[in-house]
């Protein structure tokens, strides 16, 4: 009887937390190899963020959506930082987009936390994309990288897990453009691969 009482207090207490605006904060976790796979070749980078709201989303509770996720932070400075650190570990030079000749620019398109309620379980759910558009003179690669992960929660998720929660999905679209063996075919110097969009 008392586990019951002590487990209720639990989740109610969680869940007024959820009424609590929440500032989220990004480091997000990407695993680059050091190689010299570039040999030194310079890649203009840039990033841009065209989400729709700067909105995260919304903490869930019993009833449904609550309090709204923000961050403080640049989103786009943050994926340009660990971009930049992945490119120099696989050997390129980071330089400024304008006047290079490979260039790659980076559009953030969504990164949305959201929770659902059912009779047993909640659901949360973060979904994150971001489109790559490498270029260098008369070719042209493009595609989408997606993250689509929900897991059901049986108690109202604190706010640490909530930015574990978002940090995984941007560390996802992050490793899956470096994970993308088209892309570093067409950036590779002295390679060059037919246009292609995804």
């Amino acid at each position: 009887m008392n586990r019951i009482v002590a487990a209720g207090a639990c989740v109610l207490a969680l869940s007024g937390c959820s009424y609590n605006k929440q500032t989220a904060t990004f480091t997000p976790t990407v695993i680059v190899a050091k190689t010299n796979e570039g040999a030194g070749a310079p890649v203009g980078l840039r990033v841009v963020d065209e989400r729709p709201t700067k909105s995260l989303g919304h903490r869930g509770n019993l009833h449904g959506r609550a309090a709204e996720i923000t961050t403080n932070q640049d989103l786009a400075a943050v994926v340009h930082d660990k971009i930049s650190e992945g490119l120099s570990n696989r050997g390129y030079a980071v330089v400024p987009y304008d006047g290079a000749s490979t260039k790659l620019s980076i559009e953030l398109r969504s990164l949305e936390y959201s929770t659902s309620t059912g009779f047993w379980s909640g659901g949360v759910a973060v979904n994150a994309s971001m489109k790559a558009v490498a270029s260098k003179p008369g070719d042209t690669y493009e595609k989408m990288y997606r993250s689509d992960a929900e897991r059901r929660v049986q108690f109202v998720p604190t706010a640490g897990k909530n930015e574990q929660d978002l940090n995984n999905g941007v560390s996802a679209i992050i490793t899956d453009l470096f994970d993308d063996a088209g892309l570093f075919r067409f950036i590779r110097p002295g390679q060059s691969v037919s246009a292609a969009v995804e």
